[in-house]
């Protein structure tokens, strides 16, 4: 039998194997320790945010209008472009059953989106921060898929544009997607849309045919007080707070313009979009971003 200093010292020195980089408690306190930081630390939100949000949107993709009628819909995310603008990649999300309800009618829906890039120091998006270009701004694509054969969303029949329905899907999208994340209550959440311009027969995205419809929003801004967790503060970060205004969730102005398509063959109607506060950040967003997007079936 050894003696109790011996196997004190034999007890030490297995501790001591055990914690040296390399052993096996180390390297799980390491593995806890880095997750902790990924979990917690601001500089990691944008890495964070990803991790979370690129399966969720890979998810919904599987099941999406595109994937269930062979559609290619790519349109570029932040990478595209030199600059740090935009979160790296554009999510996908649907909700047939609540557009479904919201119209009164049996479509499919699917929703492509992205918005501001992190910032590193604050450690949450530039979708917050009334100081940045891409305060409360989104990009992305719509497809509408009614039941109804040949029920051209969006259209008179005539062909012309049906602004008041068409106005529709990106109402539904804030007041009833974007907004609750945050916190926002139903009774302050507003979306009203004044169609400024409308240009017929646009080329875009290899097809021609587009009808280009640019508009002044009044719009809920997403600047609010942090007052616990909600979940859209795992795809933008946590809020910065009021800023200057004086309550959650302001009416703010912004611009915004739909590239929109009907199309017989899909039997869908499609829209590319863009939502920023200047018309500087639009034409930024259609020259450098939704001109690339790709289109075919």
């Amino acid at each position: 039998m050894l003696p109790v200093s011996m196997v004190k010292k034999q007890n030490l020195i297995r501790w001591v194997f055990i914690l040296k980089p390399g052993g096996r408690l180390f390297n799980t306190a390491l593995i806890l320790l880095l997750s902790l930081i990924l979990l917690l630390s601001p500089l990691c939100a944008a890495l964070r945010s990803c991790l979370i949000m690129l399966p969720y949107s890979t998810m919904h993709q599987g099941d999406s209008v595109l994937t269930k009628n062979q559609i290619t819909f790519r349109i570029p995310g932040g990478r595209h472009t030199k600059k740090t603008d935009w979160f790296p990649f554009v999510i996908t999300f649907n909700d047939d059953q609540g557009l479904s309800s919201y119209l009164g009618e049996s479509v499919e829906f699917t929703v492509l989106y992205n918005f501001g890039h992190f910032q590193l120091r604050e450690g949450t998006s530039s979708y917050y921060n009334p100081n940045s270009p891409y305060y409360s701004s989104f990009y992305g694509g719509y497809i509408v898929k009614p039941a109804a054969v040949n029920r051209k969303f969006g259209f008179l029949e005539d062909g012309s544009i049906n602004a008041e329905e068409l106005v529709k899907v990106p109402e539904y999208d804030q007041k009833y997607l974007v907004l609750p994340s945050l916190g926002c209550p139903p009774e302050q959440r507003v979306f009203e849309e004044k169609v400024t311009s409308v240009h017929k027969d646009v080329k875009y995205a290899g097809f021609s045919g587009w009808v280009r419809v640019d508009s002044e929003i009044m719009t809920n801004s997403p600047a609010h007080e942090y007052q616990g967790f909600k979940q859209g503060y795992l795809q933008y970060g946590k809020p910065m707070g009021r800023f200057e205004y004086k309550e959650d969730f302001p009416v703010i102005d912004l611009k915004g313009r739909v590239y929109v398509k009907y199309f017989e063959e899909l039997q869908a109607t499609i829209v590319l979009y863009a939502m920023a506060p200047s018309w500087e950040v639009i034409e930024e967003v259609d020259r450098e971003i939704l001109s690339y997007a790709e289109l075919s079936f």
